[in-house]
């Protein structure tokens, strides 16, 4: 894939589409140069994956965080279904932990705007030690807020936390991303 770099007269970053032998290459945003550090986020466009020889673009809204773009593109990679082509997601984005002590975590995420015919999710908090012999993740209770606190938790312990939507119907349930986090 190969890109030249251009910049709008919106003082945008992005690049325009090139013709190489015999294939041509969608307009991609490639990483680009800011005056102001994080800034070009917001100019860009498009975001593009390459995935089994085919190229998936999702939109990028102003407003939009570098980690809930990246968590979407990985979204789209490891469960397709779970964000639309225009970067609709059924899953929660932006899941982060905002407090850690030696024994507690608490994890917030973006609420899912994208209701299916039986209506908005509600979302189930789901964590395990971050060891791949251990298989069986914990619940905590359904719940219809973007924030969750984990309790019981050993000190020094690295967590793999995840969160799912679950839809009244039970179509489309999705998981965030998985984030590892370890208490004090």
């Amino acid at each position: 894939m190969s890109c030249s770099n251009n910049t709008s007269s919106t003082g945008g970053c992005g690049c325009t589409s090139t013709t190489t032998t015999s294939t041509t290459t969608p307009p991609c945003a490639p990483p680009c140069a800011s005056a102001v550090a994080g800034n070009c986020i917001e100019y860009m466009n498009a975001a593009c994956v390459v995935m089994n020889d085919s190229i998936k673009e999702y939109s990028i809204k102003k407003g939009d965080t570098v980690e809930s773009v990246i968590q979407k593109l990985i979204l789209g990679i490891t469960n397709p279904t779970c964000v639309s082509s225009g970067g609709t997601s059924y899953s929660p984005i932006g899941l982060q932990s905002t407090n850690i002590t030696n024994s507690t975590v608490t994890v917030a995420w973006s609420a899912v705007t994208q209701a299916n015919s039986s209506g908005l999710p509600i979302y189930r908090v789901e964590y395990k030690v971050s060891d791949p012999s251990v298989t069986l993740w914990t619940q905590l209770p359904d719940q219809n807020t973007t924030v969750a606190t984990i309790t019981g938790l050993l000190s020094m312990q690295s967590y793999e936390v995840r969160v799912k939507s679950i839809y009244p119907n039970g179509s489309n349930t999705c998981s965030s991303v998985t984030i590892i986090v370890t208490t004090v």
